[in-house]
């Protein structure tokens, strides 16, 4: 079964930043793909087990970009 978490996020402005963001997802244990939107600021996450708010934000540490809530 694969699990799909959707993320509202904030500082995100052109597409180095999707890239970034991706990678730094993509270290997540269990996730498969990672999907970055810059123009909706949003991030969908597909793993083969449900991805919590703390594991992205600890993803995303050391970096500007902010978990605004899960969608």
């Amino acid at each position: 079964m694969k699990y799909t978490t959707k993320l509202q996020l904030s500082g995100l402005t052109c597409g180095a930043c999707e890239k970034v963001i991706s990678k730094k997802l993509q270290k997540i244990e269990g996730v498969e793909t990672v999907h970055v939107s810059a123009q909706n600021e949003q991030a969908s996450v597909m793993a083969e087990r449900n991805v919590s708010k703390e594991e992205v934000v600890q993803a995303l540490s050391g970096t500007h970009y902010k978990v605004i809530s899960i969608l």
